[in-house]
């Protein structure tokens, strides 16, 4: 480097500690890759980038503080990382290129807070809902270039979708929209991401969209996807009278939550897991759907104050007229809960197989997952670690063995080679059928009072003995 390049870098090297008033750590380096440890654990592969400025990592804190590491080789830099603070420092590459890169630490806070008022009305309670909010995001969704072109993003089949078409349809430029299509464009999993955390936001009496009581986010991750986006979402709502149209249509929304309530078997299917499960317990369950999701289901479960809850986002189960019934009704309504009872078993089968005593099993088991899962298929791209594959052929296998105790008897072979067929062909788990034959004729064998839970050993067995 000349000395006037080194001048140049050193001169504005001082002009940024200056302007943050304190002299910044400088970590030389000649890569750009870097490894981030959080607490002694890796968490998130680094790339340096000398254009952002700053570059920024946000941590999220559920104690009072946590070390966060940049380590490359020998080369390392730590902070003690509280919430609220933000620490500076400055990657020097090759000498010349300055990256000012800064952590900061937000307090990770609980996605629910049951107080004790929540718990006395909702214990013991199972709720059907199309939220107010939750319908506001549908329809953004549908107005979304992404959502009018994907074909299972929006369910379009109805004359609730015409007509919010027209209501809505003046508003489809608004910043909202165009904001969350990008987003969807850039990122497949942003629809439920969004989706999800939208029923963390209610509107209040005066009209505007604001945090719920209960709840923070209702995903994973440690901050509400949805957040960055309100002051538009609430633009978008007032603009186009959107409580308007919610209200207008309160009669339809009602007509499917009485059906999705009473006609599925909700009442059978909990009963069923929970005897099964014996070793989880839910206070509450809650069915979060819109008549406009085409095809998405996702889960979640909650526990605060000695209360737990598991919520289901699903699509209605609406059927298609044009293609004719190949069930009877009563296999078909048993078939129509599969949208809830895939969901709802997640809370009930994923903590049963992450117990210790499964884990290195599992682990075994599914070490080579081209043995289990197609490639180029939903399996390998959407399963692709050990335990989301065994948790999806737990989930239907499950529901072959609802059919057996659901279904009428002389249409549970076919409904069970129906649900083996689009798990093997269409979405690629190679060897589900043989698994789910065996866990039909275990579940048939058991003993008195065995549950499913009882007869996980065998389960993962199987799988470490076929991988």
């Amino acid at each position: 480097m000349t000395s006037s390049r080194l001048l140049s870098s050193l001169l504005f090297l001082l002009i940024f500690s200056n302007s943050f008033s304190q002299n910044l750590p400088v970590l030389t380096t000649d890569s750009l890759v870097w490894h981030v440890f959080e607490n002694g654990v890796r968490t998130n592969v680094w790339s340096i980038a000398p254009e952002a400025r700053p570059d920024v990592l946000e941590t999220y804190i559920k104690g009072e503080s946590k070390t966060v590491t940049f380590k490359n080789g020998s080369d390392s830099i730590s902070f003690d990382v509280k919430p609220g603070n933000t620490y500076s420092f400055v990657f020097l590459v090759n000498n010349k290129d300055s990256a000012f890169t800064e952590i900061r630490g937000i307090k990770e806070v609980p996605r629910a807070r049951f107080s004790s008022e929540y718990i006395a009305t909702h214990t013991g309670k199972t709720f059907v809902e199309i939220p107010e909010v939750y319908e506001l995001m549908n329809i953004v969704f549908a107005l979304t270039d992404k959502g009018k072109t994907d074909r299972g993003m929006i369910h379009k089949d109805t004359p609730y979708y015409t007509e919010l078409m027209e209501w809505f349809a003046p508003y489809g430029n608004e910043p909202i929209v165009k904001n969350v299509n990008a987003a969807l464009v850039e990122s497949g999993g942003t629809y439920s991401a969004l989706k999800m955390d939208a029923y963390a936001f209610e509107f209040s009496d005066q009209g505007q969209v604001v945090q719920s009581h209960v709840y923070d986010r209702i995903g994973n991750s440690p901050a509400n996807h949805l957040r960055p986006y309100i002051n538009d979402l609430q633009a978008f709502a007032h603009k186009s009278k959107f409580q308007d149209f919610y209200k207008k249509h309160q009669d339809y929304y009602q007509k499917l939550i009485v059906a999705f309530r009473d006609s599925v078997g909700i009442p059978d299917m909990q009963k069923w897991l929970n005897t099964n499960f014996p070793t989880t317990r839910y206070d509450s369950f809650k069915i979060i759907f819109s008549p406009l999701v085409g095809n998405n289901q996702s889960a979640n479960w909650f526990s605060d104050n000695g209360f737990r809850e598991a919520q289901a986002h699903v699509n209605f189960p609406f059927r298609d007229k044009n293609k004719p019934g190949k069930w009877s009704e009563k296999a078909m309504l048993v078939t129509d809960g599969n949208l809830v009872f895939t969901e709802l078993n997640h809370s009930f089968i994923n903590p049963e197989g992450e117990k210790p005593q499964y884990k290195n099993a599992i682990e075994k088991a599914f070490s080579n997952l081209d043995t289990w899962n197609e490639k180029g298929k939903p399996a390998a791209m959407g399963y692709n670690d050990a335990y989301s594959s065994f948790h999806e052929h737990l989930n239907w296998g499950l529901v072959s063995l609802r059919y057996t105790d659901f279904a009428p008897k002389n249409e549970q072979a076919a409904l069970i080679s129906s649900i083996e067929k689009v798990l093997v062909e269409y979405r690629g788990f190679k060897k589900f059928g043989t698994f789910n034959q065996f866990l039909v004729g275990l579940y048939k064998k058991r003993k008195p009072g065995q549950t499913v839970a009882d007869l996980y050993p065998a389960i993962v067995q199987w799988f470490v003995d076929n991988r």
